[in-house]
């Protein structure tokens, strides 16, 4: 054998093992991640005689069909639904806030509500969601509630990359890319606490931020499967592409792409058993983590 198939075969196995060590250490990290109590919505919903506030991060003449679909809520006794009456918040947005937070925490001022919802423009609610949200809430004593909406236009490009790059990599497996925050239930003591949005103002994957930030300040905070409830179309945008994007598509890539290519293209058995490895993990982290729905 040639010095050049010796350096190409020495390759092929660093990064076979490189591969299968990455997949191992992702599912190692999952399996072993403290996780939130499941609960699931209730199918029947009781009144809510809270006062409720439920605000829409936009101006209303760009959320109409949302805006209806907040006013049709039942067993409300006591609710508002707030948007912006200006856009104002387009041009008077602090630097390092997301248009979305600065539009949220706009209203909020606005809010009365002992409960806040906040419902991004889009989502198509049924007639009981936000009742449903608050009794799962109250039942389980929580201080915040994350619902996480059926996406309805899964099979779009764009939204499988998100899908795929939001998989758990030993980069990424504790950031919550996963975690959907268009439908946000929070009670009004929480949210004073966390100064608003103020904690989640620039952060990408903001399901993940209200989570965690929540925790650390010692309220319980849940997510929960909305999909009998919710539902959304996701942006066909692709994700802008940012040194952030490059760092998590290169761990995608070698954590799930290369034990795949190690059995495909492999010439030795062992490196194929490497990327057997590989791939058993990648798919217990994806069944455990359940990124796919």
């Amino acid at each position: 054998m040639s010095d050049e198939d010796n350096q190409s075969s020495g390759l092929g196995f660093l990064l076979a093992l490189g591969g299968a060590a990455a997949a191992i250490y992702t599912a190692f990290k999952v399996f072993t991640k403290e996780e939130t109590q499941s609960i699931i919505l209730k199918n029947i919903a009781t009144s809510v005689g809270d006062e409720v506030s439920i605000l829409i991060p936009a101006h209303f003449e760009d959320a109409t069909l949302t805006i209806d679909g907040a006013k049709a809520q039942l067993n409300l006794i006591n609710f508002d639904v707030l948007s912006l009456v200006d856009k104002g918040h387009e041009t008077d947005k602090p630097e390092s806030w997301t248009k979305k937070a600065w539009a949220c925490q706009r209203i909020a001022f606005k809010a009365t509500g002992e409960y806040l919802v906040f419902i991004e423009p889009g989502i198509k609610l049924a007639p009981d969601a936000i009742s449903l949200a608050i009794n799962c809430l109250k039942e389980h004593q929580l201080d915040a509630l994350l619902l996480q909406p059926t996406i309805l236009n899964k099979t779009e490009p764009a939204v499988i990359t998100n899908l795929l790059l939001s998989l758990p990599t030993p980069l990424n497996e504790n950031q919550g890319a996963d975690i959907d925050a268009s439908f946000l239930v929070i009670n009004r003591n929480a949210y004073s606490a966390m100064a608003g949005h103020t904690r989640v103002a620039n952060e990408k994957f903001e399901g993940g931020a209200w989570v965690k930030e929540l925790k650390a300040a010692g309220f319980k905070v849940n997510i929960v499967d909305g999909s009998g409830v919710a539902s959304k179309i996701a942006s066909i945008d692709f994700p802008e592409l940012d040194e952030d994007l490059a760092v998590r598509a290169a761990t995608f890539l070698g954590t799930y792409l290369l034990p795949t290519v190690a059995i495909l293209g492999g010439k030795s058995s062992f490196k194929q058993f490497l990327g057997s490895l590989g791939l058993i993990a990648n798919i217990a982290t994806v069944i455990k983590s359940r990124r796919i729905r």
